[in-house]
């Protein structure tokens, strides 16, 4: 579940399936990944890389997005 913070910056594959988000809340900082309905927060860019990887997700054909609205 997403715990709040404000996304700074956003890449997503071109299909929009996966998105990587940047978070920051106060001086905290991480990452973010959503999959559909799934939401994996308070990850390091490692944790990021690995998701990826194990789901087959070319991390060089990620595109910039803009944050969500609202």
């Amino acid at each position: 579940m997403a715990s709040g913070g404000v996304v700074e910056g956003a890449m997503q594959t071109p299909d929009g399936a996966w998105r990587v988000e940047i978070v920051r809340r106060g001086r905290a900082r991480w990452y973010r990944v959503v999959h559909g309905d799934e939401v994996v927060d308070w990850l390091s860019i490692s944790s990021v890389e690995r998701i990826l990887h194990d789901a087959g997700v070319d991390r060089d054909q990620l595109i910039d997005a803009h944050p969500p609205i609202g």
